[in-house]
This record gives C-alpha cells, structure tokens and sequence, in this order.
C-alpha cells in the first residue's frame, strides 16, 4: 500500500515546484538590483594631465583610503552586514583596462591601519608604478561593492 496517496504526493511536488519559483526570484533579484546600480559606488581619478586636476601617482594610495572611508559611511548595515568587495584598474586612453586588481571581501577596519588593505594599497601602487603602468594610463577607476545595500534592497524588496 502507498502512503499518502496522489493528494499528498501532489503537494511534495508543488512545494518542490514552489521552492525553484522562488529561488529564481531570488535569483532575478538581486540580478536585477546589481544591474541597477544598488550597492554600487565608484571613483576614478585623473592621472598625469593638467597639474590643478591631476593626481600624482605617488598620492594615490591615500586618497583612495580616504575616499574608501568617506564611501563606506554611506553604506547600509542591516543586521550588521558590513562587507564590501573593492577593485582597482587603470585605464588607458582608448578606455582600455591596462592593470587591474581585487581585493576580494573586507570589512571596514580593514581599510585602518591594523587592517591589511592601507599596505596592500601601498604595494600595490608601487609595483604598478615599477612596472610602468603609470605611463601607460590616463584614470585610475575604483569600485566597492555593499554586501549591505544590496541586503537591505533585497528585504525592502520581499
């Protein structure tokens, strides 16, 4: 004898059915909220050009900290969420990427001076200047990414 029946056999699938249909909701949630900008911020500066506008190399790990710092004050929290994802590029003339790096996932008091990013910075835009990637790039693009804005649209969103 089988238990439960076609009724109760039905609803496992419904509900299994239900779950995929709300799994791709989920899915096309937070696709369609990254595409729209939440969460996102970005900065580029000026490299070389004119001397009043212009940001010298040898000043860029600072004011990329500061502007980090300043950006993530910004940032929403729910439920203490506080991750953000962070990459560098620098970009040619023709608006090619000439060099580019991630940092992968980090918290705020990881951009102080316990933290590793203000050293990983500070490497970094060393071996990018040893390498002449400089003298090759016209902006430095950075962009982070807020674990929690995108959280808090998605349990505004439901």
């Amino acid at each position: 004898m089988r238990m439960g029946g076609p009724a109760v056999q039905g609803n496992m699938i419904l509900d299994s059915l239900i779950r995929r249909l709300r799994q791709g909701s989920a899915e096309s949630k937070v696709r369609d909220a990254v595409e729209a900008g939440v969460g996102v911020y970005h900065m580029c500066w000026e490299l070389g050009g004119e001397p009043a506008t212009a940001v010298r190399p040898d000043e860029l790990d600072s004011i990329i900290l500061e502007w980090c710092r300043a950006t993530m004050t910004q940032m929403r929290r729910p439920y203490g969420l506080d991750y953000v994802t962070m990459a560098l590029s620098l970009v040619g003339g023709e608006s090619e990427e000439t060099v580019r790096h991630s940092f992968g996932v980090l918290r705020p008091s990881d951009f102080y001076a316990d933290g590793p990013v203000p050293a990983t910075l500070t490497q970094l835009m060393e071996q990018w200047r040893a390498a002449g990637y400089f003298k090759s790039s016209r902006w430095l693009s950075t962009v982070m990414f807020s674990w929690g804005d995108l959280t808090r649209e998605l349990l505004l969103a439901g």
